[in-house]
């Protein structure tokens, strides 16, 4: 018996063995190192009581089985990876994981005996989830490289129809800039026949006078190998243009040198002719298309910078409408954007293209003369301007005449900044317009005190204050 317990803790394996009451008989070292229990506290307990509760319920079923029915059983690691509370050495929060063979053994009194042999199975458990992991990763690598393959076909018909019918123009090109490729839309949007063109420099079809600034920047994006984009124009036979966005990028070989370029012509006709009405709309005033205030004081401010450089003179002029209140007033807000739109029309035609037209808001206009030599030139100025606005206008039912007033202001003479120069102008304006008031009043009560023989009244209303 002896040579059989010592037999038992040389072996790499848990041995217990239970008489028919489940009393432990045998306990091996192997037990005593991972359950932590000496052979001495093992022996004549029960299995159930030695474990305290934290045993698997099912292996103490089976374990009856064996002892009352002589059935034998193998409790695996992948179903009941650990039915024993059975720890690592040094470890005692690790459980191991185990593969319990459980075997009735027949004594000559005719009871049963129970052999339990525990083997530690974590090394091939891991090993197994290892190869499991693995299994499924190159699964998972091969169902991607099928995928991949299947979308690599799928791609490359995908692109040749793509090619074909993109709205966009795709192309490409060597090194030198030579046509290589170009789809139907290309064709199309550069002005050549289907299948024309291959082996020509691209920039034959930009006109010449962007062809230097294209050719430069080309050059500069093939030899920095960064990305190419240029905007130009190109011309149709019948005098037409449209406007093309040219991007490409460049194409390597396996040492990472550029052995050309593949890139888009897109037609950005509708979007450059948006843009410019947008910018359009923003500096200028909707009703009479003249500049509006933010975009005359942006030129204000450059036309002064650009006069003090060079010791130049402006002269601005500030205009308000005598009589458009009443205007109004009497025949409604249309009325009142038929005579601006008119006003506004007439200032154009009466100064030169040079010179920057401006309404302020509401009924007030500003003028720069840019370059102000004397009163002279400026008295003939204003004089045209007065001609021009107080011209009968036609509203609809009627004809119905403005005046204005009129405010100068001059640099250097006056300020210098534009927000100072705008300041007096308004200021003068005013000072013009309560004259001219002080002058009508006057005029009235003359011709009350010597009253005259009125001759037949126009049909023209005259609505100066």
């Amino acid at each position: 018996m002896k040579i059989a317990a010592n037999i038992a803790d040389r072996l790499d394996m848990g041995l217990i063995v239970l008489d028919n009451d489940m009393r432990i008989r045998v306990w091996n070292r192997w037990l005593e190192q991972h359950a932590d229990t000496p052979s001495s506290q093992a022996m004549g307990k029960p299995l159930r009581e030695l474990f305290a509760g934290h045993m698997d319920p099912r292996i103490m079923v089976v374990i009856r089985e064996a002892l009352d029915f002589g059935w034998p059983a193998k409790m695996s690691h992948a179903l009941h990876p650990t039915p024993l509370p059975l720890f690592t050495r040094g470890n005692s929060n690790e459980r191991i994981k185990q593969a319990i063979d459980i075997t009735p053994m027949e004594q000559p009194d005719g009871k049963r005996m129970c052999l339990i042999q525990i083997r530690n199975v974590s090394e091939i458990a891991r090993r197994e989830q290892l190869l499991r992991q693995q299994a499924r990763m190159l699964r998972t690598e091969l169902e991607h490289l099928n995928a991949a393959q299947a979308e690599l076909q799928r791609s490359e018909l995908r692109f040749r129809e793509l090619a074909r019918q993109a709205p966009a123009g795709l192309f490409e090109t060597d090194s030198v800039g030579r046509w290589t490729y170009l789809n139907d839309r290309c064709c199309q949007l550069a002005g050549l026949t289907h299948g024309k063109g291959l082996g020509d420099h691209w920039l034959n079809i930009v006109p010449e006078a962007d062809r230097e600034r294209i050719l430069s920047s080309w050059l500069q994006a093939r030899d920095s190998a960064t990305r190419f984009a240029e905007e130009f124009k190109l011309y149709k036979s019948d005098g037409s243009y449209s406007w093309i966005r040219c991007d490409a990028g460049q194409l390597r070989d396996e040492n990472g040198r550029v052995q050309g370029f593949i890139g888009t012509f897109t037609d950005i006709t509708e979007f450059r002719e948006r843009a410019m009405r947008n910018e359009f709309r923003a500096n200028h005033d909707s009703l009479t298309l003249l500049c509006n205030r933010e975009r005359f004081e942006l030129k204000l401010r450059a036309a002064v910078s650009g006069a003090r450089e060079i010791g130049n003179k402006l002269a601005l002029l500030y205009i308000d409408l005598d009589g458009f209140k009443g205007l109004n007033d009497e025949y409604g807000h249309a009325a009142g954007d038929t005579a601006l739109r008119s006003i506004s029309s007439r200032l154009r035609r009466v100064m030169r293209n040079e010179d920057i037209i401006a309404r302020l808001g509401g009924d007030e206009f500003a003028v720069l003369v840019t370059d102000y030599t004397d009163e002279r030139m400026l008295a003939s100025v204003m004089a045209k301007i007065s001609q021009a606005v107080a011209l009968p206008i036609n509203i609809g039912p009627c004809h119905v005449r403005l005046g204005c007033s009129i405010g100068v202001s001059l640099y250097p003479d006056h300020a210098q900044d534009a927000a100072q120069l705008l300041s007096h102008a308004d200021q003068a304006m005013y000072t013009n317009k309560r004259q001219r008031k002080e002058s009508q009043q006057k005029n009235q009560q003359a011709a009350q005190a010597k009253p005259e023989q009125l001759s037949n009244v126009l049909p023209i209303r005259n609505t100066n204050s």
